[in-house]
């Protein structure tokens, strides 16, 4: 601190350490939501994180103490909601507001039950909760949109109550995060384009957890996308104890998604039953006209029984006949195999005759063909006269005085030469 020219003047490091000192007086417990945690970390001196308002979104930066973090029973995360017991103070170099805790505990869902509370109010005097506004669910649905997690056991618990009961069923899944951040966007998002698709009904289902899990099912923009689809919403969420914002809004509110899958087929549940009473009866009247027709068929029995003594000889007659049968079976096959016997040999001869006929004219024209073969010609005393190049020559024209040519006999060939030509 300076006196200049009458007055007094602080530097920056004195400021900033006068607005520490002020500040490290104040001391007081703070309720909010723990924000940009980034957990312990070796290379810093502090846990750093944001103490943030549910309500504004305002943050408090807060720094804690390694071994006090270590010391909490509570897992300190993201999202939790705590009350913490700190004083203000100023990192004066950045002359950066923070708050210095000393303790911190566990908030519970006090905080949140009473927003949720505040949300119902509100929705509420909205009319989103009016059941003469509610639409209807179809009868006998069977194009159905599911908005869950795939890997969720509410999937698991809906296709066995639904799917695999009964064949009917078309479901387009529409797998969503149904816990965090992103979940609420998408399940707004899923909610949306199903609406769009035309389903009978869409059926929005997760399994129980805390109301840190169920967050996203009591959020008020969820609740306007159901409220505003034109498409019947059936909403099973958690447990039968667990009430969402979603299942109050839906047209159709479960107490778990079992419940939901058994809404959705509840009407084939109903079929199945009258067709089983159906089939009972059938059984009971088939049993009835079986047992009548039994007696008549006892009745039938000993008529033809009495038919059966009055015809006690037929079977004798029928004997007889049967053998007569036989022995004009015998005489017949005796008859036409002799017919056959006789037309075998006949045609056995037939085909040696003409074999021998066609054998003659075969040999006959062999001789022919061996008189007219050249090696037969040449045998009687006539030769082949072949140019140099071995073509047959046939004219005298084609040689000239003096040209050698070839000459093929019986036996051997000769090589000559043309002295004169005669025509």
């Amino acid at each position: 601190m300076k006196n200049i020219a009458g007055k007094t003047v602080y530097t920056v490091s004195e400021v900033n350490a006068l607005a520490r000192q002020t500040l490290e007086n104040l001391s007081f417990w703070v309720e909010g939501e723990i924000s940009s945690f980034k957990g312990l970390n070796n290379h810093y001196r502090y846990v750093y994180f944001d103490l943030k308002d549910p309500q504004t979104g305002y943050k408090l930066p807060c720094i804690l103490e390694p071994d006090i973090y270590k010391s909490l029973d509570f897992e300190l995360s993201q999202g939790s909601k705590v009350l913490a017991l700190g004083s203000l103070t100023l990192w004066e170099k950045e002359a950066k507001f923070q708050m210095y805790l000393v303790k911190i505990e566990a908030f519970g869902e006090g905080f949140l039950l009473a927003e949720l509370e505040q949300l119902k109010r509100r929705l509420a005097r909205k009319g989103y909760f009016d059941s003469n506004i509610k639409k209807t669910l179809p009868s006998y649905p069977t194009s159905i949109a599911v908005i869950t997690s795939t890997l969720s056991d509410a999937w698991q618990d809906f296709k066995k109550h639904t799917i695999d009961m009964f064949g009917v069923f078309k479901v387009a899944l529409f797998d969503v995060v149904v816990q965090g951040e992103e979940s609420a966007g998408q399940i707004i998002k899923a909610i949306k384009a199903a609406d769009k698709m035309n389903f009978e009904a869409i059926v929005l289902i997760r399994g129980g957890g805390s109301i840190e899990d169920l967050a996203s099912f009591n959020d008020e923009q969820l609740a306007d996308a159901i409220f505003s689809a034109k498409t019947c919403i059936v909403v099973g969420v958690g447990h039968e104890k667990d009430v969402t914002i979603a299942q109050l809004v839906a047209d159709v509110a479960a107490s778990t998604p079992t419940d939901a899958a058994k809404i959705i087929s509840a009407d084939f549940i109903r079929l199945e039953e009258k067709l089983s009473e159906t089939l009972i009866k059938i059984r009971w009247l088939v049993n009835n006209k079986i047992n009548s027709y039994s007696q008549q068929l006892d009745l039938s029995f000993q008529k033809l029984y009495f038919f059966v003594e009055s015809y006690r000889e037929i079977p004798k007659l029928l004997n007889l006949l049967k053998k007569s049968l036989n022995g004009l079976k015998n005489t017949i096959i005796s008859k036409y195999s002799q017919r056959l016997t006789i037309i075998k040999t006949n045609l056995i001869n037939n085909w040696n005759l003409t074999y021998q006929q066609n054998v003659n004219i075969l040999k006959g024209l062999k001789d022919k063909l061996s008189l007219l073969s050249p090696d037969n010609i040449l045998k009687r005393g006539y030769s082949i006269v072949f140019s140099l190049e071995d073509t047959v020559i046939k004219d005298v024209s084609d040689v000239d005085i003096g040209s050698k040519l070839k000459v093929k006999l019986s036996r051997g060939k000769l090589l000559s030469k043309v002295l004169a030509k005669e025509l």
